[in-house]
């Protein structure tokens, strides 16, 4: 039986609360893009600023002090590499929908996460200090 292990968490017995999750984020990264509808912003990329955070199960307790493995955490540097490697090479896309689209599709190649939520921002299109942007939440469905 797990129980013997206080950083393994059992699945198999049902709790009588609700199960601990861990929230893991990226905030405010600003990537180069070209994206956007209007004929000027196919000119030449635009700062995006990008928020992504994504929602998983909690399967352990981290605590063994000594504990250096990210095999068993939700490593954010891989939303960060994707972000600022190749979203960029995607070329041109007409709407921030469809980027959180892809930071979605991204996120969701690991297993343990079931929520995400993608927020992005284009700092420079409106005067003034004002941003514009969007935020999509998705939740993995149950069949996937």
């Amino acid at each position: 039986m797990l129980m013997n292990n206080p950083s393994v968490v059992s699945f198999d017995e049902p709790l009588d609360r609700e199960p601990d999750s861990i929230h893991v984020f990226l905030r405010d990264c600003t990537v180069e893009l070209s994206v956007g509808y209007h004929p000027f912003e196919r000119l030449k990329p635009q700062p995006v600023v990008i928020t992504i955070e994504v929602e998983a199960a909690l399967p352990h307790h981290y605590q063994d002090t000594s504990e250096n493995s990210l095999d068993r955490v939700i490593d954010y540097e891989r939303f960060y590499d994707f972000i600022r490697n190749e979203l960029p090479k995607l070329g041109h896309i007409p709407l921030l929908e469809t980027v959180a689209e892809q930071i979605i599709t991204f996120c969701f190649q690991d297993r343990r996460i079931h929520k995400i939520r993608v927020r992005l921002e284009k700092p420079r299109i409106l005067a003034g200090s004002a941003r514009a942007g969007i935020e999509v939440s998705r939740t993995r469905p149950a069949s996937a």
